[in-house]
C-alpha cells in the first residue's frame, strides 16, 4: 500500500517562487497547495490540512508574522510545522518569527536539493515529536514559543520578558556565541541606553532559574548555550 503524500502549503506573493518551489516539491511526491497572501492561506489550510506551512515574511494584506500568529491561535494547527521562507537573516527577525510561533527558517537563497532535504528533515522532526510538538528542546529545558512557556523537567519556570527573550535568543542558534554588543542591540534595541552591568544581572537571574550550567560565558567574546 502506497504511503499518503505529505502535504505542503506554500504561501508567497511571488508567483515565480511558488511555481519554482511547487515544481521541486511535486517532483519529490509531495502534495502542494499554494496561496499568495495570509488570508488565502488561512482559508485554504482548513480543507487541505497541511503537514508543513511555508510562509513568506513580507506579503500584502497580511504579512507572514501575523499569519503565523493566527495559525497558532487555532488549536487545529498545534502540531503543524510552520517555517518562514525569507531573505531576512538577522537575529532580531529570527526571534520575532519564533515568538510568533514559527518552528524554523528557510532562507530564500537555498538551493532546491537543500530545500527538499530541509522539508524532509522537518517532517521527520514532526514524526518524532508528539507531546512537545512545536517546542524548542535543549537538555532538560522545553520552551513553547507559542505560549511563552518555559519548563525544566516538566516544572514551569517563570521568566521576566528580558530573561525569556535572552533564552530565546541563545536557543535560536545553540552553537553561536553572542557578543554583548549583539545582545544589547537585539534585546534592547539600538536607541536604548542601558547600564554596562544590566546584562550581567539578567544573565545571572536567568541562570538561577534555568540552571547555572545552561548559559556559558566565553571570556572576551560573549555568551552561548552550553554545549549538550
Amino acid at each position: 500500500m502506497q504511503a499518503p503524500k505529505r502535504k505542503i502549503l506554500l504561501v508567497d506573493d511571488d508567483d515565480a517562487v511558488l511555481e519554482f518551489l511547487s515544481y521541486n516539491l511535486i517532483r519529490k511526491n509531495f502534495e502542494v497547495q499554494v496561496a499568495s497572501n495570509g488570508q488565502e492561506a488561512l482559508d485554504k489550510a482548513k480543507p487541505f490540512q497541511p503537514d508543513i506551512i511555508i510562509l513568506d515574511w513580507m506579503m500584502p494584506e497580511m504579512d507572514g508574522i501575523t499569519t503565523c500568529r493566527k495559525f497558532r491561535e487555532d488549536p487545529d494547527y498545534n502540531e503543524t510545522i510552520i517555517t518562514f521562507l525569507t531573505a531576512k537573516d538577522d537575529d532580531f527577525s529570527r526571534i520575532e518569527g519564533f515568538d510568533a510561533g514559527a518552528d524554523d527558517y528557510i532562507h530564500k537563497s537555498i538551493k532546491p536539493l537543500v530545500f527538499i532535504a530541509k522539508v524532509e528533515a522537518l517532517l521527520r522532526r514532526k514524526g518524532k515529536i508528539v507531546e512537545d510538538s512545536g517546542n524548542i528542546l535543549f537538555q532538560d529545558l522545553s520552551v513553547n514559543p507559542h505560549k511563552r512557556r518555559v519548563q525544566k523537567k516538566g516544572q514551569k519556570i517563570e521568566l521576566t520578558k528580558i530573561e525569556y527573550n535572552l533564552l530565546l535568543l541563545f536557543l535560536s542558534d545553540k552553537t553561536k556565541i553572542f557578543s554583548r554588543e549583539e545582545i544589547y542591540k537585539i534585546i534592547w534595541g539600538e536607541d536604548i541606553i542601558v547600564g554596562d552591568r544590566t546584562l550581567d544581572v539578567h544573565i545571572r537571574n536567568l541562570r538561577k532559574k534555568i540552571g547555572y550550567d545552561m548559559v556559558a560565558t566565553h571570556k572576551g567574546q560573549g555568551y552561548s548555550m552550553t554545549e549538550e
